[in-house]
């Protein structure tokens, strides 16, 4: 077959295309940016599942503090938990611990590249109170053994630390290949019916969670909230397929629900595959339910030392603290500066960061890897189209039932 080729004009319009997409797609967490998809909901699936786009409480008045250097191209930092490396984990706050749990919450956090910004997610978490026997690392970077045999430096895109997170108490289950995001979602699937899950959760990588402390009275913990969620849905019994903490940013999943309706569709690998796995839920009456148990922010820089994440020696169980302020203020300030970041690649500035590590094994060329993720994406929207002989994401409004894929075209 004869190798294909663009002329300049039709290389310029996609070069055009992809720029834009990068701008409005959320590409590095490979599916669809919550703020877009919220805007296509049709009026059907918000009445019944009431799912609001996530919200944050209004940041504080006061400057934030001087926890990072606030720069998006922040300085090269090789350790940002310097206290984990001299073998001095801190203590949680022991308001965050739940006692007398008999259910298990295990945690899913899929990892494909930058280490800072995953070791970050997996410490809010155990700090919020989860516990790291239920934190498994998803270790989706495509190196095969090479991170578990140390082969890979700090600087590679694709390095995971798996000794700082068998410290932690962390697991890690290595895919057998780079997968994409909807084979990711799918392995997740798979992984929690070999283990004979009924359910899970799942997070970003990009997320750091943060309990309610100010709310002193009524205090519980992210964790603590997490669990009577799940509880609830457990006592519920009723045809639920997804709790979204945050969109899903954090997410509760039903593996029944997943099941039925043949999981995620792997021939749409990012963008627009939410668009069709939400519909093609809500199309058979599974319900995807908001609720709150904490901050949930969605950030593209990692605080300068892990250790704010904990409550100071000494305050191990005060609530609401300066620290807590302050980390509060300083977080809030990473997500507006990720969500408003108006260089070329918009909100996905933090993907190539990470361009050192040439020569180890399974190394791929940083830029040139998010430029084929991106071209994948484009095929992706192309191929949600041809299956619903439509391109956007209010199916259900616009009257499409359940089966009717590829019917239309």
């Amino acid at each position: 077959m004869p190798p294909i080729t663009l002329n300049r004009r039709a290389i310029l319009a996609l070069g055009g295309a992809f720029f834009l997409f990068l701008i409005l797609s959320g590409a590095i967490t490979n599916h669809v940016r919550p703020d877009l998809i919220q805007n296509h909901l049709p009026d059907s699936w918000r009445s019944k599942s009431n799912l609001p786009p996530p919200q944050q409480d209004p940041p504080a008045a006061a400057p934030p503090p001087k926890l990072d250097n606030g720069d998006p191209r922040q300085k090269w930092q090789e350790e940002i938990f310097p206290l984990a490396k001299a073998g001095k984990v801190p203590k949680i706050n022991p308001k965050n611990i739940v006692k007398d749990n008999n259910l298990k919450t295990p945690l899913l956090i899929g990892f494909t590249r930058n280490w800072y910004l995953l070791e970050q997610a997996v410490v809010s978490y155990l700090a919020a109170g989860w516990p790291s026997s239920q934190v498994i690392v998803i270790d989706n970077s495509g190196v095969m053994d090479s991170n578990l045999r140390g082969l890979l430096t700090p600087k590679n895109p694709w390095y995971l630390n798996h000794t700082r997170l068998t410290q932690l108490g962390v697991s890690v289950k290595r895919t057998p290949t780079l997968l994409s995001f909807a084979q990711l979602q799918n392995f997740f699937i798979n992984y929690a019916i070999e283990q004979d899950w009924g359910y899970y959760f799942w997070s970003h990588m990009d997320v750091v969670v943060l309990s309610k402390e100010y709310d002193t009275k009524n205090y519980k913990g992210l964790y603590e909230g997490a669990v009577d969620i799940l509880r609830n849905a457990l006592d519920e019994r009723r045809h639920w397929a997804l709790k979204f903490f945050a969109y899903d940013w954090l997410t509760l999943v039903n593996v029944e629900a997943m099941k039925d309706i043949g999981a995620w569709d792997t021939q749409i690998p990012y963008y627009m595959t939410d668009c069709d796995m939400y519909a093609r839920l809500n199309m058979k009456n599974w319900t995807l339910d908001p609720v709150d148990v904490g901050h949930v922010y969605d950030v593209g820089s990692h605080l300068k030392d892990l250790a704010v994440l904990y409550p100071a020696e000494g305050q191990e169980s005060e609530l609401n603290t300066t620290r807590f302020n302050d980390l509060k203020i300083e977080l809030e300030r990473m997500m507006k500066e990720k969500q408003e970041n108006k260089g070329a690649s918009g909100r996905n500035y933090w993907q190539a960061r990470q361009d050192g590590g040439q020569g180890e094994p399974f190394w791929r060329n940083p830029k040139g890897f998010e430029r084929a993720i991106n071209f994948w994406i484009e095929k992706g929207r192309e191929l949600f189209r041809l299956k619903w002989d439509y391109g956007d994401c209010d199916l259900v409004q616009k009257g499409y039932k359940y089966g009717e894929e590829w019917t239309r075209g």
